[in-house]
């Protein structure tokens, strides 16, 4: 395989996690979407990427949710947490917090609080 070959197994890998971000994505998953032993798949995520897969998922599920929760104040966090794969909205509540520094509730009261300020006019 050539360097472009490898961008696109790259980006397969990508658009597979980002279609099942509902679901629990594991090694097993996507180095069985690439058809590539872990082993293999995770040495080559590494190599062309700055994080590793684990982080890549937790970073694509928190920031997709930080926008889901920032716009949709009438979902409940716990449906947000099983809308993004997490079993309960405690283990959500966790991963959010160390990615974020603050909780998903803060976080909503946050962006609320933003949306809120009346922009100066110009």
């Amino acid at each position: 395989m050539n360097i472009d070959d490898y961008k696109r197994l790259i980006n397969k890998t990508e658009d597979y996690i980002e279609t099942n971000l509902d679901k629990r994505i594991t090694l097993t998953d996507v180095a069985n979407n690439a058809n590539f032993s872990e082993y293999h798949f995770h040495r080559i995520f590494s190599k062309f990427s700055n994080e590793t897969l684990k982080q890549f998922i937790t970073r694509i599920k928190m920031e997709r949710s930080a926008i889901y929760l920032a716009i949709n104040s009438d979902i409940s966090i716990t449906e947000i947490a099983f809308q993004y794969g997490y079993s309960c909205s405690s283990s959500y509540n966790k991963v959010f917090k160390k990615h974020y520094g603050v909780s998903p509730t803060e976080f909503r009261k946050e962006q609320e609080w933003k949306r809120n300020i009346k922009q100066p006019d110009v």
